[in-house]
């Protein structure tokens, strides 16, 4: 009987045994948030994109200085032909896959975009910025976007000890006669303002997925909460430390890596790479929207093509097969080799706007604003905008200089009707062209999402004993 029960209980202790083993083997997690008030918050990566990709502004100094002779064949050239996806064609990314250095010749610059600039209640300069280029935006822009040891820590909140950007969206009037093709699959252009990508110090921007926009005429207040993501690796997770793959110079995020590998399967199947994903730099990889030797058969339309004819578009066709299957079926992923980072910051963003700039301020602001800047440098709306409004505050200013009864000479200065009009037409084009972007912490406190393990071996050694 002793015998019997030594072997029940060696069987039991085994069996119990084995099934500790194979719990403690699965490696499972448990996800636990934690509210932290006490450590430093790293303030985001701000990334601006004019909506409009093109400056009316460059077109118009390049037509005056006879430079646009590409961009004027390419036009011609798109409205001589037929393509399968004339959509695409009279885009602004085929515009860019096809004329390359000429489309970022008549991009935004920062220097004309950024008008004042503040963080932490200190002043800041285009130099405090680095650029990147998207296929739909063109130049972009970004705020704490340098080198990773710089990183931004915040220890105040609201939008005094944030960042502050007035940005002008040189939103000009178009040449004579000139107008753009208006596309109706795109669902992200053809709208003013700016597109604004909130991510975590040293990420990828991605203006179209992660973006949303701000128009002028208002000011905008963006109010952040802090999230910390820290995850487990092997053998309980397989988060990363490694940086972005093909990208040395970005943090590694999971959409970043999953764009890159999407390029990597468009260029693998197609030999061609597209515009609306990371560039990788491959060597004799084009464009899948390039239309090879465009100028040719431009100047020769009675050759191998004809007006109005029907011009191929093989890779393009290809890339947009390639897309929808990506887009349609998720099990690309696997094969892909991304991994969420191990320790990952994302915030929560609150947007309100209000009226800006009030009419009341408008000539001063302008004066402030453009002060510094070089006459040949501002822009034509607003020189206008400032001598109407200068030309007005003229009576008020005789008033003041007559006599000390000025409060009443004020209130009672009549205004003619082409003074009215002059005065709203120059709020018009204030309104229309400024905006202000306030992008603040509403909170030092950071909600830490953490894995820990569910069963680790501490567990494992007091359930056997």
């Amino acid at each position: 009987i002793w015998a019997l029960m030594v072997i029940i209980g060696f069987t039991a202790a085994t069996l119990q045994l084995s099934l500790l083993v194979r719990k403690y083997l699965q490696f499972q997690v448990v996800e636990l948030s934690e509210i932290k008030d006490s450590m430093p918050v790293e303030y985001p990566s701000v990334t601006i994109c004019n909506i409009e990709p093109i400056s009316l502004r460059k077109i118009r100094k390049a037509y005056n200085k006879n430079e646009s002779q590409n961009l004027k064949d390419w036009l011609n050239f798109t409205q001589t032909f037929h393509f399968k996806d004339m959509s695409f064609m009279n885009s602004i990314r085929a515009f860019y896959e096809n004329l390359g250095s000429d489309a970022k010749k008549i991009s935004h610059d920062l220097r004309d975009l950024l008008i004042h600039c503040r963080f932490n209640r200190e002043e800041c300069t285009t130099e405090n910025f680095t650029s990147s280029f998207d296929g739909n935006y063109f130049n972009c822009f970004t705020f704490n976007g340098g080198q990773l040891r710089d990183q931004l820590q915040m220890h105040a909140t609201g939008p005094e000890n944030g960042l502050s950007l007035i940005i002008s969206i040189e939103k000009d009037e178009p040449l004579p006669g000139t107008y753009g093709v208006y596309n109706f699959e795109n669902n992200i252009l053809h709208s003013a303002g700016v597109r604004v990508v909130v991510h975590a110090p040293g990420s990828m921007p991605s203006p179209v997925d992660h973006g949303f926009d701000i128009p002028p005429g208002y000011s905008s207040s963006v109010g952040l909460k802090a999230l910390l993501h820290t995850r487990l690796s092997e053998p309980y997770g397989n988060c990363t430390e490694d940086s972005l793959e093909g990208i040395q110079t970005y943090r590694n995020t999971f959409f970043a890596c999953l764009q890159l590998c999407k390029q990597r399967r468009l260029i693998r199947e197609c030999k061609c790479k597209s515009s609306a994903l990371p560039d990788l730099s491959v060597e004799n990889i084009t464009f899948c929207g390039v239309i090879p030797d465009w100028k040719d058969i431009r100047r020769n339309v009675t050759g191998e093509y004809k007006m109005n004819q029907t011009i191929p578009t093989i890779s393009l066709a290809c890339e947009a097969r390639v897309q929808k299957q990506l887009n349609n079926d998720r099990s690309y992923e696997t094969e892909c080799g991304c991994y969420q980072p191990c320790s990952e910051t994302s915030y929560l963003k609150s947007v309100s706007l209000s009226y800006w700039p009030l009419e009341f301020y408008q000539l001063s602001a302008l004066e402030r604003f453009f002060s510094q800047k070089n006459p040949t440098d501002q822009q034509h709306f607003m020189k206008i905008a400032q001598d109407f409004l200068s030309r007005l505050a003229h009576p008020q200013q005789q008033a003041l200089a007559r006599n000390n009864s000025h409060d009443k000479d004020i209130l009672t200065t009549s205004y003619s009707l082409s003074e009215k009009e002059m005065a709203k037409e120059a709020s018009d084009l204030i309104r229309q062209n400024l905006l202000r972007l306030n992008i603040y912490l509403e909170d030092l406190s950071v909600v830490e999402y953490r894995q820990l393990p569910a069963y680790g071996l501490a567990d494992l050694f007091a359930d056997i004993g």
